[in-house]
């Protein structure tokens, strides 16, 4: 069944490989996003701009190749972030292609099961995540893992080599692990193959080291770290801050979020089935049927052959569903948007599998016809998946920020959570330097010590700390409201049995007072939201998911109107009706 490529297909496969990383890089690279999104998006292009340290383990490698890569021209830094994982998601295409070539796939069929243009993989390839450059990696360690080089130099240097990557692949994110079937099987057979074991051990623990130096940058950021210019998650200038930090202490190793919930198994594998069928147009069922017809015709394979593809396959199923059974966050509403990035990793290594698999199909003995065949489907999947990317990078997270800043007055503080509005007001001020005035307070953050002196430090006084995990809602709006700054509330609901805080509604956000006695009328907050409504600058549409961090914004601008509805609703009917049409209008 194994069918390694001679030199000169090697050099056709440059061939091959050239043109799809430049076509895939056209495209990605018009396509990108321009503007600040949710999840992790404004987090990671302010990083790019400004350094610091990303949450969780930190993603230094990725973090290191935005900042080397920031001369790149751009409109504005989350531009510029998207356009580079641009690039490595074009290099992920070629790279698909090249590990599907060296399994042993033909041309046609190795072309044939890209994934470039599936909704998913097109969405986290041109916008700041982590994910494409961790898909890379792996590419790059399953196209080594094929073969074991007979030559025991090579192998030696093949041994490594696969260090090497494994070292990258962790500096940029820990799923690679789950990469370890196929991984130690091909590290193993290349150190038996050098005939100096102890050598190839000590060689691959060198490399593995050199790969994980990355994580050096987190040291060096965090000794130089100012609260007014950069952003750091925790606390790494230290072995003890990194070590925590690099094992994700705070959330758990396979948690996705700071929670007690137990795992969502079911519900994940449902999701995951879903996605891989749907968004991959059913290939992996279509290479199913191939590979049983190669399976009828194979006649004498070997064992050793026989148990890397099964190490392969184990690959595939531990990076996916087995990992994927560990989650904690549902995946629903925005918990999906949290839990879809991770299907890039065993999606990447389970088409590499179904490229061998689709020559069961024997499409390369289509003669000139055969490339239509990739052509046509990666042309289908682009038509089918270029809508759900314009929807993934609207511009609802940058609109909302700019609006929400041009409504505040000057030294106001922001009191909020929501990765999306977190990493917007993050970037705004720190990569675009806009309102540098304005403080942004997350209380869920605080429940970490690391970050409670960097939000003093924005306010300008101490603040309360957290008692068993519990933070006291009132008593921290008390001291905010001490300093006699203007505070809003961006969706925070404070919790305190004792009293009530006085609020009122204006725009996306809601307003706090010292007493009830300073609270407009009605008549006087809609007044006010007319006028900066008037000046917002606003979509046309709401998104189509409203449980998308989209639809989350929409629904913060459709929260005064709400609220007014309901104050209206007896002593000025046609007036409340008013508003609860203008509240429909960003809630469907």
């Amino acid at each position: 069944m194994s069918q390694h490529p001679t030199a000169a297909c090697l050099r056709s496969d440059r061939q091959i490989a050239g043109p799809i990383f430049v076509v895939v890089l056209l495209v990605y690279g018009a396509t990108s996003a321009q503007h600040v999104l949710g999840g992790d998006s404004g987090e990671f292009a302010t990083l790019a701009a400004t350094g610091g340290v990303a949450h969780p383990p930190g993603y230094p490698l990725y973090t290191l190749v935005l900042r080397a890569l920031r001369w790149l021209p751009a409109s504005e830094p989350a531009h510029r972030a998207s356009l580079i994982t641009a690039l490595i998601g074009a290099a992920n295409s070629a790279l698909c292609y090249r590990a599907s070539r060296a399994w042993g796939a033909s041309q046609v069929a190795s072309a044939t099961v890209t994934f470039t243009f599936a909704p998913l993989t097109w969405q986290l390839s041109t916008s700041p995540e982590a994910f494409a450059l961790n898909t890379c990696v792996a590419l790059a360690l399953v196209a080594l893992a094929a073969k074991t080089p007979e030559d025991p130099r090579a192998a030696l240097r093949h041994a490594a080599l696969l260090a090497l990557l494994a070292g990258l692949g962790i500096s940029n994110h820990h799923s690679i692990v789950l990469l370890a079937p196929i991984g130690l099987f091909a590290w193993g057979a290349s150190v038996r193959a050098s005939k100096r074991p102890l050598a190839a051990v000590a060689s691959s623990i060198a490399a593995l080291f050199v790969g994980l130096l990355p994580y050096a940058y987190l040291v060096y950021a965090a000794r130089n770290f100012d609260p007014m210019t950069t952003w750091m998650w925790g606390d790494t200038k230290d072995l003890s801050g990194l070590v925590t930090h690099f094992f994700r202490r705070e959330y758990g190793t396979t948690q996705l979020g700071i929670s007690n919930s137990p795992p969502q198994i079911s519900a994940q594998l449902v999701t995951f089935a879903k996605a891989t069928l749907v968004d991959l147009q059913g290939v992996p069922l279509l290479a199913l049927v191939g590979l049983l017809i190669l399976i009828r015709r194979a006649k004498d394979v070997r064992v050793g052959f026989r148990f890397r593809w099964c190490m392969l396959l184990t690959s595939v199923v531990v990076s996916g569903p087995l990992f994927l059974m560990r989650f904690n966050t549902p995946p629903r509403g925005v918990g999906a948007l949290i839990v879809e990035r991770f299907y890039l990793l065993p999606w990447a290594i389970l088409l590499v599998a179904c490229a061998r698999a689709l020559d069961g199909f024997a499409v390369a003995s289509l003669r000139r016809v055969r490339w239509l065949v990739p052509a046509g489907l990666a042309a289908a999947m682009a038509f089918v998946s270029f809508d759900a990317v314009r929807e993934h990078h609207r511009p609802t997270v940058a609109q909302y920020v700019r609006n929400t800043l041009a409504l505040v007055e000057p030294n106001a503080i922001l009191v909020g959570g929501g990765d999306h509005r977190f990493g917007g007001f993050l970037y705004a001020r720190l990569a675009l330097s806009e309102r540098r005035d304005v403080a942004f307070v997350n209380p869920v953050l605080m429940l970490g010590t690391w970050y409670t002196p960097q939000a003093e430090a924005l306010v300008g006084r101490s603040l309360t700390r957290p008692h068993d995990q519990v933070l006291n809602g009132g008593l921290l709006l008390g001291e905010l409201l001490a300093t006699r700054r203007p505070i809003y509330l961006t969706d925070w609901t404070v919790d305190d049995s004792r009293k009530r805080i006085p609020t009122y509604p204006i725009g996306p956000v809601m307003r706090v007072v010292t007493s009830f006695g300073l609270v407009p009328s009605p008549a006087r907050v809609y007044a006010m939201n007319d006028d900066v409504f008037a000046s917002f600058e606003l979509e046309a549409t709401p998104p189509r998911n409203m449980h998308s961090w989209h639809g989350d914004i929409f629904s913060s601008y459709a929260r005064p109107w709400q609220s007014l509805a309901d104050a209206f609703r007896v002593s000025d009917p046609e007036r409340a009706e008013r508003c609860r049409q203008r509240a429909a209008a960003f809630a469907h």
